[in-house]
C-alpha cells in the first residue's frame, strides 16, 4: 500500500529502526518508492540509494552531475548489556538520549523480527534517598523489565545485545490536527520528504541536466553514518541533507530560538561537523521568495548531520542543510507541524525544478 502526507510519516515512525538496525524503515520504504525511480540499490553499508536520471540537450548521460537528496534511516535507541538473575535487563544508549526523558517509558525490545514490550525503570521515589531525588537517575542505575520471572524466563524472550526503541504512538492534534506526535520524526520525516519529492518528480517529468539520487542512510545518530558510504559511491556534485532539528520554544526561552515551528523549513549556517555553503543558502531563501515558501535560518551552531559526511567526501561536495523544526527531539515523543513538512520539500522540490545554482 502506498501512503501520502501525514499517514506516510506515521508508517515510517512506528518502524522499529535503531541505528545497524533499519531494515524494518527500508523494507518500507522500497515498497514505497517502487515505480517512482529509475533504479533503486541497496549497499554494503545498509543505505538505500534511488536514482531519477536527468534528460533534455544539456543532460551527459557519459559523466552527468548529480544532486544527491540525503535523510536518515535510524533513530536512536538502547541495546541490552546484560540480563540480570531477577530477569530485569540492563542497557546502553544507542545515540545521544536525555536520561531524564526515560524512566517509566513503554519499549519495545528484539529486532526487526521479533519484539517484546517492556518498561524502562528505576528505583521508586519513595525508596530514594534525599539525594538521589535531587539528581537525574544514570542509566547504569535504570533496567527494563519485560515482566519476567528470573534470567532463564528473559532470556526465552531477548538476548544480550537485542536492540530497544521506544514504543510511542503516532498522534496528530491542535487546531485542524496538523500537529504531529510521534518517535524517530528525526528522521523518519526527513525520509518522507525524500519520498514526497520523487514522486512530484516522477509525476510530472521535467528535463534536468543532472541525476538526482535519494540516499537513505544509516547509522547517523551514533556518528558513524552510511552516508559516508553513499557519497562515495553517487559521487555527486551538491546535496541537499533533510533533517529534523531542535526547537527552543518552550515558556522562559525568550527570543533564543533555534528555529520556531509555523516558519517552514530551517537553514543551517554552521553546526558541530561543517560550515554550509552559503550560495548554496542564498539559493534556497531566494527560491523561497519565489514560490512563496516559508523558510527560516537556524538561530544556533548547534548538533551534526550526515553533511559533514558527505561535504568531506571524495573532492569534495557542496551541501545545504535543510531541517524540520522538531520539539522534544531524541525522546519518545517528537513534536512538529505538518505545515512546516509540506513547505520544506515544496521548497526543495522548487530548488530542483528551477535549479539555477552555478
Amino acid at each position: 500500500m502506498k501512503y501520502t502526507g501525514i499517514n506516510l510519516i506515521r508508517e515510517l515512525s512506528l518502524c522499529f529502526g535503531p541505528s545497524g538496525c533499519e531494515d524494518a524503515v527500508r523494507t518500507l520504504i522500497t515498497e514505497q518508492i517502487k515505480g517512482d525511480c529509475d533504479r533503486f540499490t541497496v549497499d554494503n553499508a545498509g543505505n538505500l540509494i534511488a536514482v531519477i536520471r536527468g534528460r533534455g540537450h544539456d543532460y551527459d548521460p557519459e559523466n552527468p552531475r548529480r544532486l544527491m537528496l540525503s535523510a536518515h534511516m535510524d533513530e536512536v535507541g538502547f541495546m541490552i548489556t546484560a540480563i540480570t538473575e531477577e530477569g530485569y535487563l540492563k542497557f546502553g544508549t544507542v545515540g545521544g538520549i536525555d536520561p531524564r526523558v526515560m524512566c517509566g517509558r513503554h519499549v519495545q525490545v528484539g529486532d526487526d523480527k521479533h519484539r517484546v514490550h517492556g518498561v524502562i525503570a528505576s528505583k521508586a521515589i519513595h525508596l530514594q534517598t534525599p539525594e538521589e531525588r535531587a539528581k537525574t537517575t544514570p542509566v547504569k542505575n535504570m533496567y527494563i523489565d519485560i515482566g519476567a520471572r528470573d534470567a532463564e524466563d528473559a532470556k526465552k524472550y531477548v538476548s544480550v545485545g537485542d536492540y530497544v526503541v521506544f514504543d510511542s504512538d503516532f498522534v496528530t492534534f491542535g487546531k485542524d490536527e496538523t500537529r504531529m506526535k510521534g518517535k524517530a520524526l528525526d528522521d523518519r520525516a526527513g525520509c518522507a520528504m525524500l519520498i514526497e519529492i520523487m514522486r512530484d518528480l516522477r509525476k510530472s517529468p521535467c528535463d534536468l541536466p543532472f541525476d538526482v539520487c535519494f540516499a537513505f542512510t544509516t547509522c547517523e545518530e551514533v556518528g558513524i553514518s552510511g552516508a559516508n558510504v553513499a557519497a562515495f559511491e553517487i559521487k555527486p556534485d551538491t546535496a541537499i541533507i533533510l533533517e529534523a532539528t531542535a526547537v527552543n520554544d518552550l515558556p522562559g526561552a525568550g527570543r533564543n530560538f533555534v528555529s520556531k515551528q509555523g516558519e517552514g523549513g530551517t537553514l543551517s549556517l554552521c553546526d558541530r561537523g561543517t560550515i554550509y555553503d552559503m550560495g548554496f543558502i542564498d539559493y534556497a531563501r531566494q527560491t523561497a521568495e519565489e514560490n512563496g515558501l516559508k523558510v527560516q535560518l537556524k538561530q544556533a551552531f548547534t548538533g551534526g548531520t550526515d553533511a559533514a559526511h558527505i561535504q568531506r567526501s571524495l573532492t569534495g561536495v557542496r551541501v545545504l542543510g535543510l531541517s524540520l523544526p522538531t520539539r522534544y527531539i531524541h525522546s519518545a515523543s517528537n513534536v512538529a507541524l505538518y505545515e512546516d513538512f509540506e513547505q520544506t520539500y515544496r521548497l526543495v522540490v522548487a530548488m530542483i525544478r528551477n535549479w539555477k545554482l552555478d
